[in-house]
């Protein structure tokens, strides 16, 4: 099965700086788990247990609010999803919902927290990897923010830009966004 989980590492962006040993030492950590069209892989509220990166299938990543379930992302194979649980041990800001069937592999949060405690190359590349993700999230986020602030509707209906500190509050609040 390590062999199988280096090969399919190997396809992932994420370990795209990973040597061919450093790959076999995440791919004994690593496990397959495959989810039903319409399961849920993980539930917004719940612990964060560790990344997950998509081999086949689509899965969406929905936020409850206003409304009901808001679709913020789909992502397909080569998708990556649970990365801050690698960096904090914050519960779930969202659920990771199967589109189709899928299969992910798992790379959970303690073990790979320890391999970084203990120096591991393989898990510092991942980090930075993970860092070049969360950095396209937020400059994606900041895109959306100015958007929606130019098209911000007054309470006359016309059109205004927001304010200053509602630019702040939005952008304090989408900086948690993760999943």
């Amino acid at each position: 099965m390590a062999q199988e989980h280096v090969a399919l590492l190997k396809r992932m962006d994420l370990c795209r700086a990973l040597t061919e040993p450093e790959l076999v030492g995440v791919a004994a950590l690593a496990s397959t788990r495959s989810v039903p069209a319409g399961g849920d892989l993980f539930r917004e509220g719940d612990a964060g247990d560790g990344l997950y990166l998509i081999v086949d299938g689509e899965i969406s990543v929905v936020k409850r609010g206003a409304g009901g379930e808001h679709v913020l992302a789909k992502l397909g194979p080569g998708g990556v999803l649970g990365e801050m649980s690698l960096i904090t041990a914050d519960a779930r800001s969202a659920t990771g919902r199967a589109l189709t069937a899928a299969t992910v592999l798992h790379l959970p949060a303690a073990e790979f927290r320890a391999q970084l405690g203990a120096g591991s190359l393989a898990a510092l590349k991942i980090t930075a990897a993970v860092a070049e993700v969360l950095a396209r999230r937020v400059a994606t986020m900041n895109g959306l923010v100015l958007g929606l602030a130019a098209a911000a509707p007054e309470t006359t209906g016309v059109r205004a830009p927001m304010k200053t500190q509602d630019l702040a509050e939005l952008h304090r609040t989408m900086h948690v966004w993760s999943f």
